[in-house]
């Protein structure tokens, strides 16, 4: 909720918080309102696969339904980046594959939610008059789910229907008594409309929860000491444990298109060629980079097409092994993103044609790694992320991808060991950025591009709705990722300058004990990056 001086004033008096919290307080405005900060970006890709019965459905019916997935994630992805423009376009074409595989108005509440709230946070007006007509196509299965039935009652108020809003977040809370991110807006809304009757209620109930979870952490706490007597007591020294680092799991989402016609002709001359081959190259060209386009438009049996004719081409031209490789390392990655089964035995195939010089470039070492690991070569896919950390000693994820292989295989001992890398290589690699953001100077030995165009979160910590501190919603741009369990990862802030996280992440680190665990964490093209910092 925005940081308002009136709420502000209300959780002071409420629960008599320090002078210190005054910090994540504004002054400025001394309004109560209700803003698209309020909104919970929900990502529930994996709720929609378990609803869909792929039983009997289609080839084409199944390609629709892994597009429109792919879709879906990458227009949340672009709402917890705060670019609704992008979030629009993937959610419409999330919607168009889902419909094209013929599925119902329940599946369909999701991406046409996910629209409603993309539109509310655009800045276009036009876009803002569209949130009316996703809400009339929601069917009554969605409001079962608490996340979303919350959203729809801040659609309705941000549609002006300020009373629709205010019955929908009593139901509910009715349904979840501990949901007080509902409190608060209900809060908002009944003094928005002047009904000060209800707004004091709500804050009377509110004030009755808050002490009921006070009272629930109290004895969790004594609970917890006791436990810790208990091992104190005892003589015997505490177990070491066993389990390993999880690390990350290899994805198909992290292939990407990479190179152009231009870069890929950069060692050989056109000169080399004669007038007839000039054209076949000039045509070879103007479809590779065709099939670019089709891949990040995830039209990938179009793009299996143009890299084909593509490769024809090139060889008719007798073109030089290093251009034939980047066309068919393109090809391999548009047949292992294809839908159709048959598509996925010719990867390997390909990738075995490939010649040494293309795997010393790291990224398409790593796309080789993610397509051998996920066809079940783990030992090969182990061995080019081992080549990626040769290549870039601060490509994280590899490391981090060697841990996820690793423990599938059950060795502990290598898995650590990369553990032990990916640790080693973080700390320096935020060592060197501090520097470079301190004083500018840059380390020539490391590329931090990754980083550039960065937005840089706060990670504030997880914590369930019983026991959250109890200003987490003062924080300004909160997100919450629902864990299950009533649990959720709370991120919040939206900065485009390092220095500015560093500060934030300082002083909340210094006025409560809650956030002592808390650090930053940076987004780039709306995906989460494995540079944090604490």
């Amino acid at each position: 909720m925005k940081k308002l001086i009136i709420i502000a004033v209300f959780f002071l008096s409420l629960f008599s918080l320090t002078a210190d919290a005054n910090s994540f307080m504004s002054q400025d405005d001394p309004s109560i309102s209700i803003g698209v900060n309020d909104f919970i970006i929900i990502s529930d890709v994996n709720v929609i696969k378990d609803k869909i019965n792929t039983k009997g459905m289609s080839d084409r019916a199944l390609e629709q339904v892994n597009l429109a997935h792919l879709a879906y994630e990458k227009g949340v992805n672009f709402l917890k980046q705060e670019n609704p423009t992008e979030a629009i376009v993937s959610f419409k074409s999330a919607f168009k594959n889902y419909k094209r595989a013929k599925l119902d108005a329940d599946i369909l509440n999701y991406p046409n939610l996910q629209l409603a709230v993309a539109h509310s946070m655009s800045e276009a007006a036009r876009d803002k008059k569209k949130v009316g007509r996703y809400l009339d196509l929601v069917t009554k299965s969605i409001y079962k789910e608490k996340d979303w039935s919350y959203n729809i009652a801040i659609l309705n108020y941000l549609n002006k229907n300020e009373i629709a809003a205010a019955e929908l977040l009593e139901t509910t809370i009715k349904k979840n008594k501990f949901f007080l991110k509902a409190y608060g807006s209900l809060i908002a809304v009944y003094q928005n409309i002047s009904n000060t009757k209800k707004a004091e209620k709500t804050i009377s109930r509110l004030e009755n929860v808050k002490n009921t979870l006070a009272e629930k952490e109290r004895k969790q706490k004594i609970t917890a000491s006791k436990a810790k007597q208990s091992q104190d007591i005892s003589n015997k020294p505490p177990k070491k444990s066993s389990v390993p680092p999880k690390g990350i799991e290899l994805v198909k989402s992290s292939l990407k298109a990479k190179d152009d016609s231009k870069s890929i002709m950069k060692s050989t001359s056109i000169t080399a060629f004669d007038d007839r081959s000039r054209k076949k190259v000039s045509e070879a060209q103007s479809l590779f980079d065709e099939g670019i386009l089709f891949f990040n438009k995830s039209e990938f049996d179009l793009a299996i097409k143009s890299f084909k004719s593509s490769l024809k081409k090139f060889t008719q031209a007798k073109a030089n092994q290093q251009v034939v490789d980047y066309v068919t390392a393109n090809l391999a990655m548009s047949y292992f993103m294809s839908s159709n089964e048959r598509n996925q035995k010719k990867v390997t195939p390909l990738l075995e044609t490939l010649s040494k010089p293309i795997f010393e470039d790291r990224d398409w070492s790593y796309n080789a790694a993610v397509m051998y690991g996920l066809s079940g070569s783990t030992d090969k896919s182990l061995e080019l992320l081992k080549s990626c950390a040769k290549l870039d000693k601060y490509f994280l994820l590899s490391y981090q991808n060697q841990i996820s292989l690793y423990n599938g295989i059950n060795d502990l001992k290598s898995a650590k060991k990369a553990f032990s890398f990916h640790e080693k290589y973080k700390n320096e690699l935020t060592e060197i950025y501090k520097e470079y953001v301190s004083t500018g100077k840059s380390n020539p030995g490391v590329n931090l591009s990754f980083l550039e165009g960065a937005i840089f979160r706060v990670f504030l910590g997880s914590f369930s709705e019983y026991n959250m501190p109890i200003d987490i919603y003062l924080h300004d741009d909160l997100i919450m990722v629902p864990l299950g369990d009533d649990f959720y990862n709370f991120i919040c802030s939206n900065f485009t300058n390092y220095k500015k996280a560093e500060s934030y992440l300082r002083s909340i680190k210094l006025n409560r004990d809650d956030y002592t665990n808390s650090f930053i964490i940076a987004f780039k093209d709306g995906v989460r990056t494995d540079f944090a910092i604490e």
